[in-house]
């Protein structure tokens, strides 16, 4: 015997199939959570649009655009520069020479005797134009001093020969008494109005020295000689070889 609940299940069923219209099963719990993930997934997810391609002349010129703005250095090695400022440079000049003058340096250089001169200094190698040759070394004295050495070598012109230079070095004068044989051979070099040679004088450690450079390219095989820039009547009728 069927209750009244059961019978009108069943009556509705009966009709339902009779209508055409589909029974809905009930969904189990492992669709409903499929379901969920599926509808958060879509509604977060950002939709990606098919990339348009450029057409092919488009592309070959941003090619060719991008090789123009390509670096010197993609086709050349870089190169460094080897250049040093001018200031290091006279710096290095200033030290090369300075150990030159202290090393009594007098490379390139021979002394022979000249018929008729006596001693002179020859070059044994090329210099170049401005370049170091020697030192003229001797005393470095005052010039109240130079004068009274002077006067005392004055009396024995055949034991003392003429090798003082007077000079100034900061609005003072000075003079180098190259008289003692001491074996170097800047005061040996002879005189000439048209001399390949000059002085200069450079501040070594806030003291005056003197030295000779070159004043034209000298070849090998030359003599050395430069002006002594004495210009006194009495002193050159006395040596009139000074106005050679």
């Amino acid at each position: 015997m069927m209750n009244r609940k059961e019978e009108g299940k069943k009556e509705v069923k009966k009709e339902g199939k009779k209508e055409g219209k589909p029974v809905r099963s009930q969904p189990t719990k492992e669709k409903k959570q499929a379901k969920e993930n599926n509808s958060s997934t879509k509604g977060t997810a950002a939709v990606k649009k098919p990339e348009k391609s450029r057409p092919k002349r488009q592309v070959k010129a941003a090619a060719e655009e991008k090789d123009d703005f390509r670096k010197l250095s993609d086709f050349y090695p870089v190169r460094r520069s080897k250049r040093q400022p001018i200031s290091k440079l006279k710096d290095q000049e200033t030290q090369q020479l300075r150990e030159k003058i202290e090393s009594k340096c007098h490379e390139g250089l021979e002394i022979r005797e000249i018929v008729g001169k006596g001693r002179g200094v020859f070059s044994s190698r090329h210099f170049n134009r401005k370049e170091f040759v020697v030192e003229y070394s001797g005393t470095l004295i005052s010039f109240d001093e130079a004068k009274r050495r002077e006067a005392e070598y004055a009396k024995h012109p055949d034991k003392f020969g003429c090798y003082m230079y007077y000079f100034s070095f900061k609005n003072k004068k000075y003079c180098v008494d190259g008289t003692a044989e001491d074996g170097s051979y800047g005061r040996l070099l002879n005189h000439s109005v048209n001399g390949n040679v000059e002085t200069k004088l450079v501040d070594v450690n806030s003291k005056p020295v003197l030295i000779l450079i070159a004043k034209t390219d000298i070849p090998p095989d030359t003599e050395l000689c430069y002006d002594y820039g004495e210009r006194s009547k009495d002193i050159i009728d006395s040596h009139p070889w000074l106005t050679s």
